[in-house]
């Protein structure tokens, strides 16, 4: 005589009746759930992880809740849709912890502890002067034609179409113009660092 399997088993008895809140749950059971619907629970769970170390972390914490909350489930329910409903819930909570420790964390760190490096060394300021200054005079030296978008370009802060108005210039020629002197100017810059070497 043929024994059944427990996915068969599972098939003719219904979750409320094989389970009792009183008893632990069959192993043979257990397993068969497990293989029967792993791969469908980490699916869910890689919906709400990016990376697949944490969803599956998840789905075997889903089946962990799994044993301890089977009884519970209604007979009339379906399992997946119940299991679903575990599986996205559990997730849910996972990261919601996982936000609450982020926050926390960021809230005991001492902020006076943490360098502040908006404010540039001396040093930096110097260097920074003397490039300004370099950036300047390689400035002045370009042809007219060269110099004035620059300066209405970083100086003024204008967009290509305001210079463009302002100069009396197509934008196709402006961008060119522009293409040409920011050349000339780094061409004269590294020339200029170059020499000071």
């Amino acid at each position: 005589m043929a024994t059944k399997s427990p996915l068969m088993m599972m098939e003719d008895v219904p979750f409320g009746a094989a389970q009792n809140p009183a008893q632990p749950i069959c192993p043979e059971v257990f397993s068969t759930l497990y293989a029967a619907h792993y791969r469908y629970v980490l699916g869910i769970c890689r919906r709400f992880f990016r990376q697949p170390e944490d969803a599956e972390d998840a789905a075997a914490e889903v089946f962990l809740k799994l044993y301890r909350v089977l009884h519970q489930k209604e007979e009339t329910l379906p399992f997946r849709p119940w299991v679903s409903r575990v599986a996205g819930r559990h997730c849910i909570d996972k990261l919601r912890k996982r936000k609450r420790e982020q926050s926390s964390s960021l809230e005991e760190t001492d902020a006076e502890c943490i360098p502040d490096r908006s404010i540039p060394s001396p040093l930096s300021q110097l260097l920074r002067k003397d490039e300004h200054r370099q950036f300047r005079e390689q400035l002045t030296r370009l042809p007219e034609r060269y110099k004035a978008p620059l300066i209405l370009l970083y100086y003024k802060r204008m967009s290509y179409s305001e210079i463009a108005r302002v100069l009396n210039t197509r934008l196709p020629v402006l961008r060119t113009m522009m293409f040409r002197a920011k050349g000339y100017l780094r061409r004269n810059l590294q020339a200029e660092r170059c020499g000071q070497n």
